[in-house]
């Protein structure tokens, strides 16, 4: 919001404490200044005290003819002398009630402009477990998706009453047969101890309903969990599924083994029949983030990106009726967002294909 107050030309806050803020409440301090270049406060203005105990205040009021000024607001945290006070008030008309933008605006154009740069090239993902549910073929994301890249089953499922760690080998005990065998690969989820996730190969099965693999880590125990085995279900559409049995969203399955998008309202996805249990699966997604953001909100997007999601943001700012409406500015900004993506889109290509070729090269050097 800074570097976009710059280009629109509009007065910021950047200034330090002049007295400390001792304890909580509604308090009057002393700052170094009220804006640059000029003063850019107004009651009702957000401002960011950056410090340990950052936060956002709004100004309830602020006197510019004292020396040194002062503002009032209402605060959380305590803060020390020296603390930075910034922000990007874009102060333009905001005291005559018709300002040019408002924070909030322009924090919607900031969101707008990730989310526009996350849907055309997906660089943050989300690994979650949910469950298919029984006889139920669509089945909800619990994600905030952009688009699905990997569904991943867990069957058999078998519910575990406990599981120990001691010096370093967890003990399994199932409340039915496990099934497993020495050396058989086999996942722990949901374990109320979450150290205890993740992916295993048996050791030992004294009895049927346990088992012993190796795992580092304190010594402890946790009740429940489930044990299961990630197995990847194939993407198919629903044409390809009436194709091959027109009936098979009458059929119930004994396990899907694959799954389709369903983008008809919430995204969504389906598998290959009506499931004839609930199993867990895993989803990994290319996520969005939320249409607003605040002051002290990051970004999905890398740091590396964000000069994109800027010039995206000052796409809509220039887009806007009045008078700082500019076409030919806002073309500039589209067109560097636009070479921002297709270098990112690049060189996430350029990823994908060296780590195929590295993993071709691993095949060939291990025959």
């Amino acid at each position: 919001m800074m570097e976009m107050s710059f280009h629109l030309l509009e007065a910021f806050v950047a200034t330090n404490l002049l007295s400390a803020v001792a304890a909580p409440g509604t308090v009057t301090i002393q700052v170094a200044s009220l804006g640059v270049p000029l003063p850019a406060v107004y009651n009702g203005v957000q401002l960011v005290i950056n410090d340990a105990n950052a936060e956002v205040i709004t100004l309830s009021g602020f006197n510019p003819l004292v020396s040194p000024p002062t503002v009032t607001a209402t605060f959380l945290n305590t803060h020390n002398v020296g603390a930075q006070l910034i922000g990007a008030t874009f102060p333009t008309q905001a005291i005559a009630g018709d300002p040019f933008f408002t924070q909030s605006e322009i924090l919607n154009y900031i969101a707008r402009a990730q989310n526009e740069l996350l849907a055309r090239v997906p660089l943050y993902f989300l690994l979650s477990i949910q469950e298919i549910l029984y006889g139920q073929i669509i089945q909800s994301t619990v994600c905030n998706p952009i688009e699905i890249n990997r569904v991943a089953i867990s069957a058999p499922n078998v519910t575990l009453t406990s599981l120990t760690r001691a010096a370093n080998v967890v003990t399994g005990v199932s409340v039915s047969p496990h099934n497993l065998a020495a050396a058989q690969k086999f996942s722990i989820l949901s374990a109320p101890d979450s150290s205890y996730n993740g992916a295993f190969r048996v050791a030992t099965v004294p009895s049927p309903t346990t088992f012993t693999y190796p795992q580092d880590g304190a010594n402890s125990t946790t009740a429940g969990g489930t044990l299961g085995l990630w197995v990847r279900l194939y993407e198919t559409t629903q044409e390809m599924l009436s194709q091959t049995n027109p009936g098979w969203q009458n059929r119930f399955l004994g396990i899907p083994t694959s799954f389709f998008e369903d983008r008809v309202a919430s995204y969504q996805f389906g598998v290959n029949g009506k499931p004839n249990s609930n199993f867990p699966v895993e989803l990994l997604c290319s996520i969005r983030d939320s249409d607003s953001l605040t002051l002290l909100d990051g970004f999905l997007v890398p740091d590396l990106c964000l000069h994109f999601v800027k010039y995206k943001a000052l796409e809509y700012a220039w887009q806007k009726d009045g008078e700082a409406r500019n076409p030919q500015l806002a073309k500039y900004c589209e067109t560097r967002f636009n070479k921002g993506v297709l270098a990112l889109q690049r060189w996430m290509d350029h990823m994908v294909q060296a780590q195929a070729v590295g993993m071709a090269n691993a095949g060939r050097g291990r025959r």
